[in-house]
């Protein structure tokens, strides 16, 4: 549900930067998002396909999502590794929750489930990127121009 209040900051975020910006016509616009949150991709666009209409900026725009992974840091060692680094502890953490794993709804459990791969220590801390607006592919006077 809450893929609709995230469409609506993108939104507003993008009328307001063309605003500022005299940008006529927005096409594309690609966002970054933490691949620990909730949302589900489809439920996010269809909000954005529905919540764009009425706006001339929007009207023709697409939304792209690439999912970004975390990093996490052991405070013991000063370690920073990736996901892929703890990916059977992720594993086995999600076989026995599911879907809904704890970590999943609150990534800053990690030091609960996760382990630093150089010095198993469990002080660890999850690194985490807010959505971002990646790129913005602009429309202007016939001509395509990609932003940011």
């Amino acid at each position: 549900m809450h893929e609709w209040s995230v469409a609506d900051s993108i939104i507003r975020a993008l009328i307001n930067w063309a605003n500022e910006n005299n940008v006529k016509e927005i096409e594309k616009v690609k966002v970054g998002i933490p691949s620990f949150t909730f949302l589900e991709v489809d439920i996010l666009k269809e909000a954005f396909d529905t919540m764009k209409k009425g706006s001339v900026i929007l009207d023709n725009a697409t939304l792209e999502v690439k999912f970004k992974d975390p990093t996490f840091k052991c405070r013991n060692c000063d370690n920073v590794f990736t996901i892929d680094q703890v990916k059977d502890q992720l594993d086995k953490v999600r076989s026995e929750y599911g879907e809904e794993y704890p970590l999943h709804l609150i990534p800053s459990l990690a030091s609960s489930f996760l382990t630093c791969p150089r010095c198993v220590s469990h002080d660890v801390v999850v690194q985490l990127d807010d959505i971002t607006i990646d790129e913005i592919v602009v429309r202007e006077g016939g001509t395509i121009k990609t932003v940011g």
